[in-house]
């Protein structure tokens, strides 16, 4: 599948971010309400509380600084877990937009 540019614009990501993947697109059908997709798939951001993080805590930093020490140390947000998703087939740009414009 092949996505207009004004997407990848709107989630401010690079198209070669998937090279080499398969891009979906939910057809929809009356099974699925004409949305395209059937079932749920968890999409989480998971933060292992480190010495580093904890002692940000303790000191109230905020939380951008403290997300951003988490992603330094391996912590994948909830935008790149979903487009992890949308790499394995699971899941469409669509519905990144959607579940993470906030991110």
């Amino acid at each position: 599948m092949n996505y207009p540019a004004k997407i990848f614009e709107q989630l401010d990501l690079d198209p070669k971010f998937f090279a080499g993947a398969q891009l979906y697109k939910g057809n929809g059908c009356e099974r699925c309400k004409n949305s395209g997709y059937a079932g749920r798939c968890a999409i989480i951001e998971v933060m292992t509380v480190t010495d580093e993080i904890r002692k940000l805590v303790i000191a109230r930093s905020s939380a951008a600084e403290i997300a951003k020490v988490a992603v330094s140390q391996g912590m994948k947000n909830l935008r790149v877990a979903a487009l992890d998703k949308v790499r394995e087939g699971i899941s469409t740009l669509e519905q990144v937009l959607v579940l993470t414009s906030s991110h």
